[in-house]
């Protein structure tokens, strides 16, 4: 043993302030604390033992901060493909897998009937996940058959039911196999929330509320606590403030608990808040592309460490007039597959708990997140037009204010609003979807609409 304890003796946080006013030169020590307008944190760069409340927590144990991964912290590496046609899909699928994709997000909805025979041809599902996101009652019940009577637990519907009008038909077959035989069919969209410039902790409440609403629809279905639970997975989004988003990962995976926490589950696999996480477009740049390549490797590193069960990069390019480019498919895959390759980043279990900074980020996030929403649920819950009247007005000047943030140059994103590229990209983001009525955002193209 060399002693380090006795080398490197312990310090008090007066002493450490000290020294920082030491190095700091007579500069104001005020530069060292952070107070974010819009996402109304506040926190030091600093941290000590002294400042911060740490729980000591282990993975797999509640109240699931760190997950319940108790061996890895292995990831699905995934893929969105928007069906038009089945066979030139199915080749598009096929040769996506064979570049180290092992999720396959596959979005049905621009077709009334799907031949799934065609579609997945050769595609061995067993060995892969595989999300279907179906339109119509007929699109379920063809797949049910083509998989053999019953949803296997490799394949998740991916239900919004919340955010979009869902044929009631088909929500209500779902909900009628459902009482049979469980399976991952209600998704919570908050990566589309995410988009459209909410921060971390409204995107959480809303996740909460949406998944407690699909909770009590399938209770009151006839399904006990465990059973319902197993029925409802999330899609979050990635944001540009790396630790933000690990600590909300972690704040969103301890509330879920708390919330399941309340109807006295049996079985601990039913805390579980499984998680896709998406890479979104608001601080991509088209007119830049290759400053992309950064950003989406930091957003696939915090899901990466926040320990959710898959990452979709999706390419920076997919909502572009020239549509999706080779180059930019090729990053996208291989952003995560670095990560686990020669990073390593899926072989440590929330490598930054315990960590004063993460740790009082996860706790401030959680607070204001669960705040957020007990107010949706005394407005009668996300379904309700009270709820979303709030949330969106609420998300909405929140938008406003990240605009407004490119536009004074308070927030740099490289390429969009300084150091331009001498050479821009003739190319622009076409309108993406809008989400409970909120415009998706796109920093890039606020911009441009401007100037």
């Amino acid at each position: 043993m060399i002693g380090l304890k006795k080398e490197f003796g312990p310090s008090s946080l007066s002493a450490w302030i000290e020294q920082l006013k030491k190095d700091l030169k007579g500069d104001d020590f005020s530069k060292l604390e952070r107070n974010d307008d819009i996402e109304e944190l506040a926190y030091s760069t600093f941290a000590h033992q002294e400042s911060h409340r740490i729980i000591d927590q282990v993975p797999g144990k509640f109240p699931f901060t760190r997950g319940l991964k108790t061996r890895d912290n292995n990831w699905k590496n995934g893929y969105y493909l928007k069906v038009t046609n089945p066979s030139t899909d199915n080749k598009k699928a096929l040769e996506i897998l064979m570049k180290g994709a092992d999720l396959l997000i596959f979005d049905c909805r621009s077709k009334n009937s799907i031949d799934w025979n065609t579609l997945l041809k050769g595609i061995e599902l067993q060995y892969i996940q595989t999300q279907f996101i179906l339109s119509n009652s007929e699109q379920y019940h063809s797949l049910r058959s083509y998989l053999n009577g019953e949803i296997p637990s490799y394949v998740t519907l991916n239900i919004d039911s919340v955010g979009h009008d869902i044929d009631a038909a088909l929500e209500g077959a779902i909900l009628n196999d459902l009482k049979s035989k469980q399976f991952s069919a209600f998704m919570v969209n908050g990566a589309s929330i995410q988009q459209t410039g909410a921060t971390t902790w409204q995107e959480i409440g809303f996740c909460l509320s949406a998944g407690h609403a699909y909770l009590c629809k399938l209770l009151e279905n006839g399904l006990t606590i465990d059973e319902a639970a197993a029925c409802i997975h999330f899609s979050t989004g990635i944001g540009a403030n790396y630790f933000y988003e690990i600590a909300k990962i972690r704040a969103l995976k301890q509330l879920w608990a708390a919330v399941i926490y309340q109807y006295e589950p049996k079985h601990n696999c039913s805390y579980n808040c499984r998680i896709t996480a998406h890479s979104g477009f608001m601080n991509k740049s088209l007119i830049d592309p290759y400053t992309n390549l950064l950003r989406q490797s930091t957003e696939a590193m915090s899901a990466a460490t926040g320990g959710v069960e898959a990452i979709v990069t999706h390419p920076y390019d997919s909502f572009s007039t020239k549509g999706t480019s080779a180059l930019a498919e090729r990053m996208a895959l291989n952003i995560s597959l670095i990560l686990k390759e020669e990073s390593y980043f899926d072989a440590v279990i929330d490598p930054l708990g315990g960590s004063y900074a993460i740790e009082h980020l996860t706790e401030q996030i959680a607070e204001k997140g669960w705040n957020l929403f007990r107010k949706l649920e005394e407005l009668d819950g996300i379904l309700s037009g009270s709820a979303q009247d709030h949330l969106r007005n609420n998300v909405t000047e929140k938008a406003a204010m990240r605009e407004e943030e490119i536009r004074s140059g308070k927030k740099i994103l490289i390429g969009i609003n300084k150091f331009s590229n001498p050479t821009p990209e003739k190319n622009t983001f076409k309108e993406m979807p809008a989400y409970l009525g909120m415009p998706s955002l796109i920093l890039e193209h606020a911009l441009i609409s401007v100037q």
